[in-house]
């Protein structure tokens, strides 16, 4: 087995196993991709008036590639649901991709930036 393989197999613990959390995609044309990731729920940003850090609260998301249907391509209008806290069982709020995923096809996982959906 190489190493990239290795890698691959160990995603499956570090990202699916026991602090891993729900994450549905929904993609433009409404498929629904029900997988577990970690998600952190804050997210360091800094200041652009002054450069002095600030947490706020916009989630990121990172799942296994593998364990997707398919890869949010850049401009597409993906929903993204997540447990409102670090609960499984929690309720779900919907958000936005915010910017293209971060990933490549060298790296097994893909790191997805979060914006809070507009309210209808």
């Amino acid at each position: 087995m190489g190493l990239r393989e290795v890698i691959e197999a160990d995603l499956g613990e570090t990202l699916e196993g026991d602090f891993a959390l729900p994450v549905v995609l929904i993609a433009p044309d409404g498929t629904v991709d029900s997988v577990t990731g970690q998600i952190l729920y804050d997210t360091l940003v800094e200041d652009p008036e002054d450069g002095s850090q600030q947490i706020v609260h916009k989630p990121v998301v990172t799942v296994r590639r593998t364990s997707l249907a398919r890869v949010p391509e850049a401009g597409e209008d993906w929903a993204v649901q997540i447990p409102t806290v670090p609960d499984a069982t929690a309720s779900t709020v919907t958000y936005k991709l915010e910017r293209p995923s971060e990933d490549g096809g060298s790296i097994g996982f893909i790191r997805l930036y979060l914006m809070k959906a507009a309210q209808s």
